[in-house]
């Protein structure tokens, strides 16, 4: 009888534990659900749902988000709509209609990504206004977002650009590319522009500070999305006496340009700025075409490790560790990580989930000060974009690449690079 009652306390207190374990209680809290639209027919969407994915199950191992309001750790959960705005065609329309359903339909605490296209992005400011819905948006690079929120600060303040924007990329392509003014006494500029708003706004941006810097422009070209012949446009480059050329925009047949550069042996420096060239596997693909091309891909780190910030280094060792598929666009990539962890930073901080409060939410996210892939994360409280200098110790930074041999080599700004720029073969 005696044994009886010792094995049934035995049962009971291993039934207990059980119910105590960290796993159960994970599973038994409700979760903080995380919304994501975008656009996953593009390939650095999918990248950025993954990167979430991999940030969400970091978090989840660790037993979830402490939230002192209501003393428990709670999970993340991830819900996501394809708002199609990368696809040729799609209306805005259709975009809008799908961050709505998102919004109503599952009801998320926060969103994070949001959509692809800079168009599709500036409409859905209403809809984030409207529901005060706080979100993280890690694609979108146009200006326009700027001035529609300080336009009206207080309607927009729930909206956060946890990433680079086109003025900061257009600002340290011109900075990268400078830096051959002083190396090899350059000083002659060529653009060539894909016919969009985030393209435009980089080039402008590239432009207005290279002429800045004491560079002449001797060319400027717009080219419509869908251009598969750049021989033209090449060919003026070449007559213009050019030492630099820049090309920026992310339409799939830009690989045709740098290809017919190296075939035409145009005596230039290639900088351009496109996102499947920054892939990891990019070579695979191209090979010794892109050998002495320069890239930006947008937050330093994401597209490659950097051995000055080490959680780059963290994120692409992580990145391994999950086989998860090389990327095809790293651009914002590692900008999606980091917003989850923006967010865990502000929940513990708060004591309480985004949708609780979203007022007094929107100013826990505007004093954030933590590291991430690209250096330390702030934002600008006047812009609400994330703030992006040369030095990572201070904020998050660009980085700058040139393709050698196979390696995306960091090569600006100085105080990261692990190399300088060289001349391709035909310009000595």
């Amino acid at each position: 009888m005696k044994n009886k009652k010792l094995l049934l306390a035995a049962v009971l207190l291993s039934s207990f534990s059980i119910l105590l374990s960290p796993s159960v209680i994970l599973a038994a809290a409700k979760p903080i659900v995380l919304g994501l639209p975008t656009s996953f027919f593009q390939p650095l969407c999918k990248s950025g749902k993954l990167a979430v994915e991999m940030a969400i199950d970091e978090i989840n191992a660790q037993g979830g988000i402490f939230v002192k309001d209501e003393n428990v750790k709670r999970p993340l959960k991830l819900v996501t709509a394809d708002t199609r705005c990368g696809e040729p065609g799609t209306p805005v329309q259709a975009a809008l209609m799908a961050v709505d359903k998102l919004i109503t339909e599952e009801k998320p605490d926060a969103i994070v990504v949001a959509p692809f296209r800079s168009e599709a992005m500036v409409a859905t400011l209403d809809l984030i206004a409207k529901y005060k819905m706080i979100t993280l948006q890690t694609i979108s690079q146009s200006p326009k977002l700027i001035e529609i929120f300080q336009g009206d600060p207080e309607k927009y303040k729930y909206w956060f650009r946890a990433t680079t924007n086109s003025i900061y990329v257009g600002t340290v392509a011109a900075k990268t590319m400078d830096a051959m003014r002083v190396q090899f006494k350059h000083d002659k500029f060529f653009v060539i522009a894909q016919d969009t708003l985030w393209a435009r706004a980089a080039a402008d941006a590239a432009k207005a500070k290279m002429e800045g810097f004491g560079w002449k422009t001797v060319g400027y070209e717009p080219v419509a999305v869908g251009t598969n012949d750049f021989s033209p446009v090449l060919s003026k480059a070449r007559s213009s006496g050019a030492q630099m050329l820049y090309v920026v925009g992310d339409m799939p047949t830009l690989p045709v340009c740098f290809k017919q550069w190296k075939t035409m042996k145009i005596p230039t420096m290639l900088f351009l700025d496109f996102a499947v060239i920054t892939s990891p596997k990019a070579w695979q693909t191209y090979g010794e075409d892109l050998d002495y091309v320069i890239v930006l891909p947008f937050p330093g780190g994401t597209a490659a490790p950097v051995k000055a910030l080490p959680k780059s280094i963290e994120f692409h060792d992580k990145w391994k560790a999950k086989k998860y598929p090389l990327m095809d666009d790293p651009r914002v990539v590692s900008s999606a990580y980091d917003a989850v962890f923006i967010l865990k930073d502000g929940i513990e901080r708060a004591g309480f989930v985004p949708s609780k409060d979203p007022d007094k939410f929107a100013g826990i996210i505007e004093a954030t000060d933590m590291m991430g892939v690209s250096g330390r994360i702030k934002f600008d409280k006047k812009t609400h974009n994330q703030i992006f200098n040369g030095n990572p110790k201070e904020s998050s930074i660009i980085v700058a690449y040139q393709w050698r041999a196979g390696k995306m080599i960091p090569v600006f700004p100085d105080l990261v690079a692990e190399a300088k720029v060289e001349l391709a073969p035909w310009m000595k």
